[in-house]
């Protein structure tokens, strides 16, 4: 698989990349003149591309054909993510962009240890922003998940009640009767994720109440870090994806 490399503007001919993907074509990934990488704007479009110059400041590449290519889920899922701690969120935001999520939301729950002011948060979304942008490159997509702004939950759950119908809204929950294998799937969904220590039973009523159905992952309690790759999996082979 030839490197990718992901840029704003993207249009056939010379192209002088960024101090950014100059230094990792040329530092990082070792690249020469001649050889042959994968340009994408992160919106769909990509095309291959040579090295002119691998200067590692500002590197030229001379971009061949465009084309709109996809390699999207054919399940359009939101991850509303509750804050969690250490490279978790991290984690989320990488598994989830590799499984085809189309847009991530994290959320300040009432039981989240980590906490965020506004200054902490925003830097905390260039960064999930930059983690979702290197994992659509090494995983082929040619579309980058959105990473929402830091919401709470009242924000999250009247985002979803924003969007139209058919939708799917859902909540993990153990104690639900309803398992994730038999869930009805209609319209792009939402998944909502606890923290840690879960949902609150508010948090749980206020969503449900909004028409989120409370589903289940079967016997075992999976850590939080884990749910949002464990259902984007499922999902793909319920849509025949894998």
């Amino acid at each position: 698989m030839l490197p990718r490399i992901l840029t704003e503007a993207l249009e056939p001919g010379r192209l002088t990349l960024s101090a950014a993907n100059s230094h990792h074509l040329s530092v990082v990934l070792r690249a020469r003149p001649g050889d042959r990488i994968v340009i994408f704007d992160g919106h769909g479009r990509e095309g291959q591309a040579v090295i002119v110059s691998a200067d590692k400041a500002a590197a030229v590449v001379e971009v061949g054909a465009v084309e709109t290519i996809t390699r999207e889920s054919p399940q359009i899922i939101t991850v509303v993510q509750a804050l969690c701690t250490g490279d978790k969120m991290d984690w989320v935001v990488q598994k989830s962009t590799e499984l085809g999520a189309a847009r991530i939301i994290p959320v300040a729950a009432a039981r989240s240890v980590l906490k965020l002011d506004p200054a902490r948060a925003k830097k905390r979304m260039e960064h999930w922003s930059a983690i979702a942008a290197s994992a659509a490159a090494q995983c082929g997509r040619t579309r980058v998940p959105e990473i929402s702004p830091l919401m709470s939950v009242n924000e999250a759950i009247a985002d979803w009640q924003s969007q139209p119908v058919p939708k799917t809204g859902w909540i993990l929950d153990p104690c639900s009767p309803e398992r994730l294998s038999t869930a009805a799937m209609h319209g792009p969904i939402t998944l909502m994720i606890g923290p840690e220590a879960g949902w609150t039973d508010q948090e749980e009523s206020l969503a449900q109440s909004a028409g989120i159905k409370g589903v289940q992952l079967g016997p075992r309690i999976l850590r939080t870090e884990t749910v949002a790759a464990a259902v984007l999996a499922a999902v793909a082979l319920r849509c025949g994806e894998f």
